[in-house]
């Protein structure tokens, strides 16, 4: 009977190490969507369509990683700048939509594909752990390449991009603001979440051992992602927007955060324009521009 129990466990033990890895290979190693798949599924043909002239590629490294993305410079040629970061498994592609808010006000853009994602290098995605240092990178190089002074250079963040901008705000005051479109407040929760939703409540058996697996493999820790504990230390101007009927990453979410932030430049817009999760912009323009403008000229000194 003893050993026909130890045969068990060590089965056992087998099977919740084999899923545990497989399943930590779709948090950290997922699929890389190319640049031109992600254009087509967006239906883009063009950076015109935004009212962008064709931007400059570029190429950064941050140590021995290198990251490729646009430059777009402002004719206006204002001191004002904005890095634009996607969500997670898309590209540049995913926030061009959101790059006229800023070109109008005459700013430069830079945007750039993640580590892991579309061009970019990089064998995990760590949801903002280390994301947060090629976005240190990404300011200091725009900052070179436009002469745009760091302190006047805003980030915009959707989704993934959005927790990533924020983990990197995180006490420091070396920009000018940060716009967070649906963030998720911590990894563990959003990607738990999102494992329900695709297969079913009983993969939280699995998770705490899929999350230690992938913070092995990718050698990070799974709860310092968390954009909650570092709006405890933020005090730029933060703008926060959230849909009241995001089915990807819940309004609770940005709610916490927002209850975390120091600043007192601080606010949360939730959308009831029935979007789904990055899509209040694409149902009301107009009303989410004047949101964002409202933010800029109450709460910054960004545009003068």
């Amino acid at each position: 009977m003893k050993k026909i129990l130890s045969l068990f466990i060590i089965i056992l033990t087998f099977f919740l190490l084999g899923a545990g890895y497989f399943f930590s290979s779709s948090i950290v190693s997922f699929p890389i969507t190319t640049l031109e798949e992600d254009k087509t599924k967006l239906n883009i043909n063009s950076v015109v369509e935004f009212g962008l002239p064709e931007p400059e590629s570029i190429r950064f490294q941050n140590g021995i990683l290198r990251l490729r993305g646009w430059y777009f410079k402002n004719p206006k040629r204002k001191k004002c700048g904005v890095v634009l970061l996607h969500g997670h498994k898309r590209t540049r592609y995913g926030v061009l939509k959101y790059a006229p808010l800023f070109w109008k006000q005459g700013c430069s853009l830079f945007m750039y594909d993640a580590r892991h994602h579309g061009e970019s290098a990089g064998e995990y995605g760590t949801y903002g752990f280390y994301e947060k240092s090629d976005l240190e990178r990404a300011i200091e190089f725009f900052s070179e390449i436009s002469t745009v002074p760091e302190e006047k250079i805003g980030i915009f963040g959707a989704s993934f991009g959005a927790a990533t901008a924020l983990q990197y705000a995180e006490g420091r005051n070396d920009f000018a603001f940060v716009i967070a479109d649906s963030p998720y407040m911590d990894m563990r929760s959003i990607v738990e979440k999102r494992a329900v939703d695709l297969y079913s409540p009983l993969i939280l058996f699995l998770s705490p051992i899929a999350l230690s697996i992938a913070e092995i493999r990718a050698d990070f820790l799974v709860d310092e992602v968390s954009p909650k504990k570092a709006a405890k230390y933020i005090f730029q101007p933060v703008l926060l927007i959230h849909s009241n009927s995001d089915e990807i990453t819940p309004v609770s979410h940005s709610e916490e955060i927002f209850q975390n932030l120091k600043s007192n430049r601080k606010q949360l817009f939730i959308t009831d324009w029935g979007a789904s999760h990055c899509k209040s912009i694409d149902t009301r323009y107009k009303e989410y521009e004047s949101i964002v403008n409202s933010f800029l000229k109450e709460n910054t000194t960004f545009l003068k």
